[in-house]
């Protein structure tokens, strides 16, 4: 690993706007910030570092993605329409099963070439039968590429179909062929039960654990597709070894009606009472909440990732950013692989989220600053992937895990003395305005180039694995999935029905 002189033309250390600053250099020794200074100080106490000058850039903590599933061939290009979260779930039964290694190397190709030097891999299946090879396949993806990744080891016991408690009567109802096809696939995608799982995580941490660039989590898929005494063993043990817990919850207006017959003293309150509510615990989504839980997501310190482009993309609604952040919940962002302008760029995400929270009430909740968006995309999203306090900030002694921007698009031709640069930032820069990645002290992207990697080939190889799971093997699967499609609409559309 090389000692580097990074010397921008400005620096924001931390997400406080205040703290920008104009001169200054990092010096990084051993993957570490070693000292921040002006550069030629710099470079007299370095003489043998390599010199890295970003003129017309911005340095800042790389951003963290907290919430994505490792799908870098969107679901768009694969075939899938935008539609209501079950039955764009139900769609993939349709197609075959994709090379977890190819198209989780493009995600984390993409992320990093946009910014994004952390994130958090949630739970997610192809179906190949064997879920533990899945899961290295992704993690070696992820090391290949150099990003920093927190893998959540999922796990799912029920309502593979529909919610529950609805779900014996939905089957019953359906044609006994499509039945005989459901009941042959769902539940079994992951590692299986209480016990297996918990196997596997150790497994996993034994192989893993001492990897400075990989977390390990559980990630159980969330309280409707997961019962009490699976999520409560999961979390037991999350306890034991001090893992987190990432989630999803009240994602869907679907969910929400669920979660009202399932568990009538509210989703957090019950996740709570099964010690799966804590400040370990990671909640993606977080649509249909109300003001209790809000009240239990931030009394127990947990985290929340805001994913607004696939919300509005799967019909699930828009978040209350404004209302969490003003109850001090931490907030952290994401792109679930569905961003609006389906890119998976996460400053524009964030800008999206921004604008969603800007409430038409003059007596409404204060939008979010400047400093708190900041925070969503750095130190939150470290905090939600256990990095932190390593990294989500630029200081002596931290992991040197940065982005520099170029600014041209922020301020070209004109921008006003007046209208602060992070602001500016936040409103007008896109991810494709990155000129330099740098993950643990080692640069992974620059000018538009991976480091030793052949973004053309981690492309091919994706679209190749794509165009094999076209179609299931068994022909049948196709048609079943329309004709599933065509039922799971009349369930919910009951279901949901005030």
């Amino acid at each position: 690993m090389k000692d580097t002189i990074v010397a921008p033309d400005y620096l924001l250390a931390r997400p406080q706007a205040r703290t920008l600053a104009a001169g200054l250099a990092l010096a990084i020794v051993e993957g570490r910030i070693a000292q921040i200074d002006e550069p030629n100080v710099l470079r007299e106490r370095w003489p043998r570092a390599e010199f890295i000058a970003l003129p017309g850039c911005i340095v800042m903590p790389g951003l963290v993605n907290a919430h994505q599933h490792g799908r870098g061939l969107s679901q768009i290009q694969l075939g899938y329409h935008d539609d209501f979260l079950e039955t764009w779930i139900a769609s993939r039964r349709g197609h075959g099963v994709l090379d977890a290694y190819a198209v989780t190397r493009l995600a984390a190709a993409r992320m990093l070439s946009q910014g994004v030097t952390t994130t958090i891999h949630a739970n997610y299946s192809y179906g190949s039968g064997n879920y533990e090879a899945e899961v290295r396949a992704q993690l070696r993806a992820y090391d290949e590429v150099g990003l920093r990744v927190t893998m959540c080891v999922g796990a799912l016991d029920r309502g593979a179909v529909v919610y529950p408690p609805e779900e014996p009567c939905f089957m019953a109802g359906l044609p006994a062929d499509l039945r005989d096809w459901l009941s042959q696939c769902g539940v079994g995608t992951y590692a299986g039960g209480a016990d297996a799982t918990i196997a596997l995580m150790q497994r996993l941490r034994a192989d893993f654990g001492g990897h400075p660039r990989i977390r390990l989590c559980y990630g159980p898929a969330g309280p409707q597709w997961v019962s009490d005494e699976l999520m409560a063993a999961l979390a037991r043990d999350a306890d034991k070894n001090g893992l987190g817990l990432h989630l999803h919850a009240l994602e869907s207006p679907a969910q929400h009606a669920a979660a009202a017959r399932l568990f009538p003293s509210g989703v957090f309150a019950h996740l709570r009472e099964l010690g799966a509510l804590h400040e370990r615990t990671v909640v993606a989504h977080g649509v249909w909440v109300n003001e209790a839980d809000i009240a239990e997501l931030a009394c127990a310190g947990a985290s929340v990732v805001r994913n607004p482009g696939c919300n509005l993309r799967l019909r699930n609604g828009i978040a209350p950013l404004a209302r969490y952040l003003a109850s001090d919940v931490r907030v952290a962002i994401g792109t679930d692989n569905a961003a609006l302008d389906d890119n998976e760029d996460l400053l524009s995400e964030l800008r999206l989220a921004a604008c969603l929270a800007r409430e038409p009430d003059w007596n409404g909740q204060a939008p979010a600053t400047t400093d708190q968006l900041l925070a969503m995309a750095t130190v939150n999203g470290a905090a939600a992937a256990q990095f932190a306090p390593e990294v989500g900030t630029l200081d002596v002694g931290k992991r040197a895990d940065l982005v520099a921007i170029a600014l041209e698009r922020t301020c070209s031709p004109y921008l006003d003395g007046d209208m602060p640069l992070p602001d500016a930032l936040l409103a007008r820069a896109q991810g494709s305005d990155v000129r330099l990645a740098m993950v643990d002290g080692s640069v992974r992207y620059k000018d538009g180039h991976l480091i030793g990697l052949d973004l053309e080939e981690i492309e091919q190889q994706a679209a190749r694995a794509a165009g094999k799971a076209r179609r299931p093997p068994r022909s049948l699967d196709h048609e079943r999935a329309l004709a599933l499609h065509r039922h799971l609409c009349g369930h919910y559309q009951h279901a949901t029905r005030q």
